[in-house]
């Protein structure tokens, strides 16, 4: 079975932080939903990291922080 992560990553610090673990990609996705709205961004939407980090998703908040899915 597959560990997804939910990682967040502020734009004062270079090093993201794991923030929630799951099974289902989906219910992380919800979460980062809920945590972009608690920045008070509630229209970011998620999309595909371009490069190197293709099939992860990443949701880019006004407030400079980054969210990603990843599995590993």
């Amino acid at each position: 079975m597959t560990v997804f992560r939910l990682e967040i990553q502020s734009p004062e610090t270079a090093q993201p932080r794991v923030v929630a673990q799951h099974l289902d990609p989906a219910w992380l996705k919800q979460r980062g939903y809920e945590i972009a709205r608690s920045l008070g961004d509630a229209r970011a939407l998620w999309s595909p990291e371009p490069g190197p980090c293709a099939g992860r998703l990443a949701l880019h908040c006004r407030s400079g922080h980054a969210l990603t899915i990843s599995h590993g």
